[in-house]
């Protein structure tokens, strides 16, 4: 068995990443079958070895007792997985959005399914706060759809281990807008993220954007962390700058992409789908010859929102794949609130 010694950063962000990705919290045994199928061969024993030290820096922590009890990542491995390996995650966000596209498995029809949520964590004496500040974002149509998921501190939300004292949010990510079009047989292309100043509700033009395939950290993080956003003033004033990104589609597609959007806008799902003509320019954006383009906001919004009132925010976009069953209207919300102890 290799010495602890010769556990490498490679191998370390492999495991966390694995974690990550769970739906719940997994055993050594899972970890090192996974860990196969991206060419580590590392037995069972090793990896207990490597999840008990990582349990000492603090990035995972178990959920459950036993001889190889359950890990989960925690916030501070979500950081460093963010922090670690950049060169390697250079063109990470595109292939992420197009990976979690494909897992998609929701359908319109009977409302079910897994969906791609983003989620954030806060303080939960923030709550009630936060919930003030999301509601009028949602009635904006400003965010990603009008469902949101709360978990409790030692839930998974999704991969997410909620950690004592806080609160985990999930919002529907953008993404989804990518799996629903490509379960509709209609290819979609991620191009940027960015800041869209709107005027009176509309679109008026991008102030800031970064584009997919050349980051390895979602735009919308960063802009919400640097302070670009003005999302509490567009949501109350139809004024402002909220989280958007750019996505083209083909122009034959233009007739089925406006029936698909009025279904997801029926359903709750759309949030706010800004359509451009084929062929034309969007936003002073050339389109190629034989595309549209398409403006959709960010999932991220509502908590953009939050982190500008002074609440501090943990936000991590494109964060897993959920039931959407376990979501609820956004309406609901004050009562859960209400009623469950957070």
């Amino acid at each position: 068995m290799p010495a602890l010694k010769d556990f490498n950063q490679k191998q370390k962000m492999m495991i966390l990443r694995i974690l990550r990705d769970a739906k719940e919290p997994i055993g050594s045994a899972a970890i090192a079958e996974e860990m196969k199928n991206y060419g580590f061969d590392l037995c069972g024993r090793t990896i207990r070895l490597y999840l008990q030290e990582m349990e000492k820096e603090g990035v995972v922590t178990s959920t459950r007792r036993g001889r190889d009890g359950g890990r989960a990542i925690t916030p501070q491995g979500l950081e460093e997985i963010h922090d670690a390996m950049v060169n390697e995650r250079v063109g990470f966000m595109a292939g992420k959005m197009d990976a979690l596209a494909c897992q998609m498995t929701f359908n319109p029809a009977s409302r079910n399914g897994l969906v791609v949520v983003n989620v954030t964590i806060i303080d939960r004496t923030h709550l009630v706060s936060a919930a003030r500040e999301m509601m009028p974002v949602f009635r904006a149509k400003l965010g990603m759809g009008d469902y949101i998921v709360l978990a409790r501190a030692g839930e998974q939300l999704g991969g997410f281990y909620i950690p004592p004292g806080k609160v985990g949010v999930g919002t529907m990510c953008s993404v989804t807008i990518n799996g629903l079009f490509l379960a509709a047989r209609i290819p979609m292309t991620s191009v940027f993220g960015g800041v869209l100043e709107i005027n009176e509700g509309r679109p008026f033009r991008f102030t800031d954007l970064i584009y997919y395939n050349g980051t390895s950290l979602d735009p919308l993080e960063i802009f919400i962390k640097g302070k670009l956003t003005s999302v509490r003033e567009a949501a109350r004033t139809g004024h402002g700058r909220i989280g958007a990104s750019m996505r083209e589609v083909p122009s034959p597609a233009f007739k089925k992409l406006e029936k698909l959007r009025r279904q997801l806008d029926d359903l709750g799902l759309g949030g706010g789908l800004f359509l451009g003509k084929p062929h034309q320019s969007l936003l002073d954006f050339p389109i190629e010859e034989g595309r549209m383009g398409l403006i959709v906001t960010g999932g991220l919004n509502p908590l953009a929102a939050v982190e500008e009132a002074g609440i501090p925010t943990a936000n991590y976009a494109l964060a897993s794949l959920i039931d959407f069953e376990k979501m609820i209207h956004y309406k609901e919300l004050p009562h859960l609130i209400e009623q469950e102890e957070f």
